[in-house]
């Protein structure tokens, strides 16, 4: 895996974007991020853990192609906590709206950790099911 420095550039309205290529960079910096897109999504790569931003509640989008993590993404859009976008258009579009839209971001935000709070815990539940099954043994 190759390591590049730290990419910092200025959008067409001033807005600065940062492109990371390394494992476990992220982490550190979604805390600081206004609007989240999810590496690996627009092309047939099958996007990354959308997770992660949403414990910061940052606004979450992401494109088509997130098979890796298909049906998590899927609630996360019905349950309006992620936004999904078929293509670089889109995409644009909806950075656009939502760099002007600071309440439209936070409700994204805080649906998104809403989630994630509603499905804490599910190895603790998956454990309390399986555990007698393990104890007959």
């Amino acid at each position: 895996m190759r390591k590049t420095a730290l990419q910092v550039k200025e959008g067409k309205g001033g807005e600065e974007v940062i492109l990371l290529d390394t494992l476990g960079e992220l982490k550190m910096l979604y805390q600081y991020a206004t609007i989240v897109f999810i590496g690996g999504s627009l092309v047939p790569v099958g996007g990354h853990n959308p997770l992660e931003p949403l414990f910061f509640k940052k606004c979450l989008l992401f494109g088509p192609h997130m098979f890796n993590f298909m049906e998590i993404s899927k609630r996360l859009v019905d349950y309006g906590g992620a936004i999904q976008v078929n293509g670089e258009e889109e995409l644009a579009f909806q950075l656009d709206h939502l760099l002007r839209d600071e309440e439209k971001r936070k409700e994204i935000g805080e649906r998104g950790y809403e989630f994630v709070q509603l499905h804490r815990g599910a190895l603790e539940r998956t454990m309390n099911e399986i555990r007698p099954y393990l104890l007959r043994r």
